[in-house]
């Protein structure tokens, strides 16, 4: 993109003010790149669709051949069956992508089209690592397979996202870190449910802090796995008793509102909103034992807040220049 475009002036500000890293102005650029060099021709979307389809046969015959024959598969067969597999993808997305050359870059060139096939290859090849590892480790019976596996995973999803970030591979990650944390805590230490939430919490909180020093180029996605897994965990804690629940789920509301106000991301403001919803229902149904009439003061007082913030919102937008 030339340096007088608009458009670049616009998003360096945008830089400048520290909504964008500069890494994401990077990817912007590729992306406004190609749209401005027209659409895509049919043959090379029919052709991109038959490589989906391809794979997608492919990995599903794959399984079931194996589904078919596994309980014969001595041990290991299934571990150098799995292990080429995993090594096969992830070969076939190196080439895909353009080669070693290509990864491992903030904004890489090349066809968006093969790019997005070689990130869903990657996260397929962790799938397999994961079951190639829990295989080798106790057969994937043991506890030591579980966690062996679930660590495997994720080491293998993070390094794909590394090669080629992309939104697959992003929740790839989110995937096989939130499988992560309660196979480590409950198969490996025996911790109950409660402490697995409060794990699961302080995953969102390592998901909000990457996403906040710009980890991830897709921002918007970063802070929804935060949220969620935030959440997940924040309301795992409350299955005997709503106060922690609640008190966990107000300090995600509070970490995105106080995200927006250095980063405007619509994510934060509808997760805020939800904490806000789901910590306000449970004190209040903590407190009053679900009476029906301390629900309905909740509902006025949302109401009343809804009303006095779109007013202010109002006449903020009358008055900003």
């Amino acid at each position: 993109m030339r340096g007088d475009h608009p458009t670049s002036a616009a998003l360096q500000r945008l830089v400048d003010e520290g909504v964008l890293t500069a890494a994401q102005l990077e990817a912007v650029a590729v992306a406004l790149a190609a749209e401005e060099s027209g659409n895509r021709p049919p043959g090379k979307l029919f052709a991109e669709i038959a490589a989906y389809v391809g794979a997608g046969l492919l990995f599903g015959g794959g399984g079931l051949v194996l589904a078919g024959s596994w309980e014969d598969m001595a041990r290991a067969a299934r571990i150098v069956t799995f292990a080429v597999v995993a090594i096969g993808l992830t070969a076939g997305g190196i080439a895909v992508a353009g080669g070693f050359s290509a990864l491992f870059h903030h904004a890489v060139d090349g066809s968006a089209a093969r790019l997005r096939l070689a990130t869903v290859l990657f996260a397929l090849a962790a799938g397999a690592v994961t079951v190639t590892v829990g295989t080798g480790i106790g057969n994937g019976d043991s506890a030591a397979g579980w966690v062996g596996a679930s660590v495997a995973g994720t080491l293998a999803a993070i390094l794909g996202y590394l090669a080629l970030a992309s939104l697959t591979g992003l929740l790839t990650c989110a995937v096989f870190s939130a499988c992560m944390v309660p196979a480590v805590l409950d198969v490996a230490f025996g911790i109950d449910e409660p402490w697995i939430g409060v794990g699961l919490f302080g995953l969102g909180g390592i998901w909000f802090a990457l996403t906040r020093i710009g980890a991830f180029a897709e921002l918007w996605a970063g802070y929804a796995v935060a949220i969620l897994i935030s959440l997940l965990g924040a309301q795992l804690t409350g299955e005997h008793n709503l106060t922690p629940a609640s008190l966990l789920t107000a300090v995600v509301a509070i970490a995105c509102f106080a995200f927006y106000a250095a980063q405007r991301s619509a994510v934060l403001v509808i997760g805020g909103g939800v904490a806000v919803a789901l910590s306000a229902a449970e004190a209040v149904w903590q407190g009053t034992d679900g009476a029906v009439g301390a629900a309905g003061s909740v509902l006025a007082v949302g109401a009343l807040v809804l009303i006095v913030g779109a007013v202010l919102l109002a006449r903020a937008s009358k008055t900003s220049p």
